[in-house]
């Protein structure tokens, strides 16, 4: 536990110190013409879900994302620090309007992979950044239903979201997420194989390189019965910008989950300073080709 201590500001630094001769990127008009946002949203997740923004074309970045457990632990459980939700996930910019990745989270053993389709970009003559993100986990941890038999397609679950995003102006940039969940086998009868939700995301300019951001997701009723799950989902944290697409996130959620389609259907503690979670996402970005 010394040596996981130890590691987080290392890390930081690490990252800090390759990305110190980059600049933050504002999301005020340019282009050719000066008629294109350059950047709605600069990273291509804010905190727990996508943005409307992708990699650049050639573009990789590896990313380790981790979730603490809740703060009421208290010292005796270092406020969480001995429980914890990792992901290593890598993205790549695969064209100038796609990107994927893939990723592994500790969480029920996921392995994830996903493509992002930028459909519009926010100009002059165009009000709004609109992309579509869709995504297939599954689990390689066995369940114990039914009768000890589960084919491998009954572990996957898919997660397609409908992202819209406009800069209001230099400082603030919000998005409308709208989420469509798949789950191939659920725990109970009760519980829909198809779960809807809707959210949103704002981030704020504070300093050059700091911003303060935020995500919400309003689950409805009826969906999900075996577990107690929040309709409310929320988080709240500071992005450290030290380049254009160098984006430190740290940050508090109910959310134990990485992956979008966890988030939504299985985060079970409500949105109260002791249910929260300390969690970060820790990014390094090269060109490939």
């Amino acid at each position: 536990m010394k040596i996981h201590i130890f590691l987080i500001p290392c890390l930081f630094w690490a990252f800090v110190s390759l990305a110190q001769d980059d600049f933050p990127v504002d999301n005020s008009l340019m282009g050719e013409e000066s008629t294109i946002v350059d950047k709605v949203f600069p990273a291509i997740q804010l905190f727990n879900f996508p943005t409307t923004a992708i990699l650049p074309k050639g573009e990789m970045k590896l990313t380790f994302a981790h979730r603490m457990g809740v703060l009421s632990t208290g010292t005796s459980g270092s406020f969480g620090l001995y429980q914890a939700n990792s992901r290593f996930g890598a993205d790549l910019g695969l064209t100038s309007f796609i990107t994927f990745g893939i990723g592994s989270t500790s969480q029920k053993k996921l392995y994830d992979g996903y493509v992002k389709f930028q459909l519009t970009r926010q100009s002059a003559k165009f009000p709004v950044e609109t992309s579509i993100f869709s995504s297939i986990s599954f689990s390689a941890l066995k369940l114990n239903y039914p009768d000890n038999r589960q084919a491998s397609w009954q572990r996957m679950f898919y997660t397609s979201q409908l992202l819209v995003s406009r800069s209001i102006s230099k400082k603030l940039s919000v998005q409308l997420t709208g989420t469509y969940l798949h789950k191939n086998m659920v725990e109970s009868t009760n519980d829909k194989n198809d779960i809807f939700s809707i959210g949103g995301a704002v981030s704020m300019k504070l300093t050059r390189m700091l911003y303060i951001a935020a995500e919400y997701v309003f689950l409805p009723k009826n969906q999900v019965a075996s577990l107690e799950v929040q309709q409310h989902i929320g988080s709240l944290g500071i992005q450290i910008h030290t380049g254009p697409r160098h984006v430190f996130q740290i940050f508090l959620s109910n959310s134990v989950g990485i992956l979008p389609g966890t988030v939504i259907s299985e985060t079970q503690q409500k949105f109260k300073p002791k249910s929260l979670r300390i969690s970060f996402n820790i990014p390094t970005t090269f060109k490939l080709y």
